[in-house]
């Protein structure tokens, strides 16, 4: 990080922020043939193969629990083809505390926290895990718990992402 003074060291600081923020963008990148070109699956060109090679940024309701972040999604989509082709993915969570006012324009700032996180991302198969997931959604958003039939458990995707690194940046404008 550059700007080390403004990096957030402590852990309980990170956890909050994963445990309140109510939304993340997940990034996915495309997989690449042997020339460097994205848009392929299997080796045939993809349908919008012309856009293929950009990144994907979504934003996505997420739950965090032991060094993991879960996501649900529909079964098939943009989410899901990019995911079969690389499962290397990034998420940026953050939190806008206010803007910092000055006399000159260069001078204001705003005041934030956020996080990077870059992983691996997972398509959840096991029904008993995917459940676990959607309790957990359900906890964070709703409050409480509820019952899902195998019906539905079948027809949604959870996506779980293994956290390799994390960082935490922050101003909250006391200097």
């Amino acid at each position: 990080m550059r700007r080390r003074e403004k990096e957030i060291q402590n852990r309980e600081v990170i956890e909050e922020l994963l445990r309140s923020a109510p939304v993340c963008r997940l990034g996915l990148a495309p997989g690449l043939d042997s020339q460097g070109h994205g848009g392929t699956t299997a080796g045939r060109p993809r349908a919008d193969a012309p856009k293929a090679s950009y990144p994907y940024v979504v934003p996505v309701h997420f739950v965090h629990a032991e060094g993991r972040i879960y996501i649900h999604s529909a079964r098939a989509g943009k989410k899901i083809s990019m995911l079969g082709e690389n499962s290397r993915v990034c998420v940026e969570i953050d939190e806008f505390l206010g803007l910092k006012s000055a006399d000159k324009a260069c001078d204001y700032g705003t005041r934030f926290r956020s996080l990077i996180a870059f992983g691996r991302a997972r398509i959840v198969e096991e029904a008993e895990d995917k459940l676990r997931a959607l309790q957990l959604l359900m906890g964070k958003y709703a409050g409480r718990s509820f019952d899902f039939s195998q019906r539905s458990i079948q027809g949604v995707t959870v996506i779980e992402i293994r956290i390799e690194e994390l960082t935490g940046k922050q101003d909250l404008g006391l200097s």
